[in-house]
């Protein structure tokens, strides 16, 4: 596919509230923060991380979209300085918490919103740059800043393929399309390919599940609707009066369905 194709039509929408998609990071912070402690026995990114870059302690790494830095502070004993970046201030505030916790002192927390910023303070920085599962990396520019960020090794993971039946039916209603985001792994690959990388990709059937509280559901999804699509008062009533419909106990319960697909390359 030629680049400038690419460029052309892998592009965010016009239309974006980043203040309202910030708002719905925020809201579920916690759920991130108090998750399941990601290790390279249980998490495939992890793993792929271990058998394919040589760490050392001179090395410098860069999280984009890192949320509570997860990732960031399960390879931190491994490099020299870990650098994780999101625009959600709760996320950030909660990945500090964790490195206080767990005694990593060499991690640094920026609040940068990847889609807004030019890019130029991380360029050619990081020996390391990836990104997991994360919206900060979702079309042809904020790619192509990931990839100028690392002088060795880049990494992102990405999920396609992916049924959510209570966002899908949430998107209807707003008037939106739901999307399995397939497009996107032809557009990364096809991206690296075109600056001259070749990059490796593996596959991995996932299940994701969820509980939350209804209001905390509520502003999740409509926080995540309006970052990207334009709609009503009335439509707005309609996700609220949706959620509460199929809520059990006050309680909303999800499942995706995905295919996360992971590239890594070398430079």
């Amino acid at each position: 596919m030629d680049l400038t194709y690419i460029q052309e039509h892998w592009c965010k929408k016009t239309f974006s509230d980043i203040a309202a998609s910030i708002r719905a990071w925020d809201s579920v912070a916690g759920d991130y923060e108090n998750g399941k402690t990601i290790t390279t026995q249980n998490d495939s990114f992890l793993q792929l991380m271990a058998e394919k870059i040589p760490f050392t302690k001179d090395m410098k790494t860069l999280d984009v979209g890192c949320g509570t830095g997860n990732y960031s502070l399960a390879i931190a004993s491994r490099v020299g300085h870990a650098v994780a970046t999101d625009f959600s201030p709760r996320m950030l505030e909660g990945g500090a918490r964790l490195a206080k916790k767990m005694g990593v002192q060499n991690i640094t927390f920026l609040e940068r919103d990847w889609f807004g910023c030019d890019g130029k303070e991380f360029e050619g920085q990081y020996d390391l740059a990836f990104a997991h599962t994360t919206p900060a990396v979702s079309d042809y520019n904020t790619l192509r800043k990931l990839m100028k960020a690392t002088t060795h090794y880049g990494m992102l993971c990405m999920p396609s393929r992916r049924t959510d039946k209570v966002h899908d039916a949430l998107l209807e209603i707003v008037g939106g399309k739901p999307t399995q985001n397939v497009d996107s792994v032809a557009y990364t690959f096809d991206t690296l390919w075109g600056h001259g990388v070749n990059p490796e990709v593996t596959y991995k059937q996932t299940v994701w599940r969820s509980q939350k509280p209804l209001e905390q559901t509520y502003d999740w999804y409509l926080g995540r609707l309006y970052g990207s699509e334009a709609f009503t008062d009335a439509q707005k009533e309609a996700v609220r009066k949706y959620l509460q419909d199929i809520s059990v106990d006050g309680m909303v319960c999800e499942q995706t369905n995905t295919t996360l697909v992971t590239f890594f390359w070398e430079v």
